[in-house]
């Protein structure tokens, strides 16, 4: 019987864990209407998600270290140990300052979106048939609001992810109540 957080997954639909699915729905409920309402917490959700998957990359990175120390030169293990250090900071730094790293990394996309089509347009410049389009003045007006409005995709993603978690939580309200 293979269990994850007290919650029977052999028999998941079983008549006993309709509370814990009720419970469940309640708390992704709330958790998700609390994020859609106040953008803030929002933001700060979307950053410790991506603190903690950081988290996650850096232990997986530890255990490809751990492996290399066996048999690899210390010159090639080397990269993997910068790349350690970098997620740790990343993490860190997210978990710590979630709003101002939400608005680089916003601001680091904007820039990419404007590079990318200028540089199009650039070399375009001399084809007769490349076209200016319409998703060119997109990816303009995206890299731009992205620049001068970095929490636009901060505020974007939370709203997203805020609504997924209340579906979420409707959801498992919903099964906990059908096997109830």
């Amino acid at each position: 019987m293979f269990q994850i957080f007290n919650l029977n997954v052999d028999n998941f639909y079983r008549k006993e864990n309709s509370s814990k699915f009720i419970l469940m729905g309640i708390l992704f409920l709330a958790l998700g209407v609390l994020a859609f309402l106040y953008k803030g917490l929002g933001v700060k959700i979307v950053s410790w998600t991506l603190a903690i998957a950081l988290l996650f990359l850096a232990y997986l990175n530890l255990k490809n270290i751990n492996e290399l120390k066996r048999y690899a030169p210390k010159n090639e293990i080397a990269p993997f140990i910068r790349i350690q250090f970098l997620l740790f900071i990343g993490a860190f730094l997210l978990f710590l300052f979630p709003n101002k790293i939400q608005g680089l990394i916003s601001s680091v996309f904007g820039l990419y979106f404007l590079f990318s089509q200028f540089t199009k347009i650039l070399k375009g410049r001399n084809n007769p048939y490349y076209r200016f389009s319409i998703w060119n003045l997109l990816g303009l007006i995206l890299g731009f609001t992205l620049i001068f409005s970095p929490f636009f995709l901060s505020n974007f993603i939370a709203s997203i992810l805020s609504l997924l978690i209340i579906l979420l939580g409707a959801n498992l309200l919903s099964i906990g109540n059908k096997i109830k």
